[in-house]
């Protein structure tokens, strides 16, 4: 009689097995998790460079809003003025539109063959990708960097790996440098300032 009670299973182990797998699942699921939530906050940090706080875009200022009525009204004065004998108008000196001196773009920076000061452009850890970066950069603005030299430093990090940072030169002094970072970043590329 007891022969015929072994070999049939009784309700509560085929629950058991099921249970036992259940918790199996369960185990192997909390194992990955924890797993995937250490590779995550153990991972490296990857060095970037922090555009600086502001905006990219800066409104002209507010002599600069105001050119067009200028012009405007520099011109009636213009019509307007007494004539010469002869009915020629003379010009009025004094109107000479204040915006053509506004329009000429900024002198660019002055770069040396060799200063104290670079910018910082990149950080890449393949040396291959130096000077595919730099043509890109420079294709973008070819007056900005036609009297530019390309500077590569290798950076060790250690765990972090080996960086070559991509950067532009020479400058004579910190000023020059932050004027050629800030039309670079109105391209929309991160640029650092860097003593050498």
């Amino acid at each position: 009689m007891s022969s015929r009670y072994d070999a049939r299973m009784h309700p509560y182990d085929e629950q058991g097995r099921h249970a036992g797998m259940i918790y199996m699942l369960m185990l192997v699921i909390a194992v990955a998790f924890g797993g995937f939530v250490w590779q995550l906050y153990s991972a490296p940090e990857i060095p970037r460079i922090a555009a600086p706080a502001g905006p990219y875009k800066v409104a002209p200022p507010p002599e600069a809003a105001n050119a067009p009525d200028e012009i405007e009204q520099s011109a009636l004065d213009a019509a307007q003025a007494p004539s010469a004998p002869g009915g020629v108008a003379t010009p009025n000196a004094e109107a000479a539109p204040p915006a053509a001196a506004a329009a000429q773009p900024p002198a660019p920076p002055r770069i040396l063959a060799n200063g104290p000061y670079v910018a910082q452009l990149a950080a890449l850890q393949s040396e291959a990708a130096v000077n595919q970066a730099w043509r890109r950069l420079s294709s973008r603005s070819p007056q900005l960097f036609s009297a530019a030299h390309l500077d590569v430093e290798r950076a060790d990090l250690g765990q972090r790996g080996v960086y070559f940072r991509v950067r532009a030169g020479y400058f004579p002094d910190r000023g020059e440098a932050a004027g050629f970072c800030e039309r670079i970043r109105r391209m929309g590329q991160d640029c650092i300032v860097v003593a050498r």
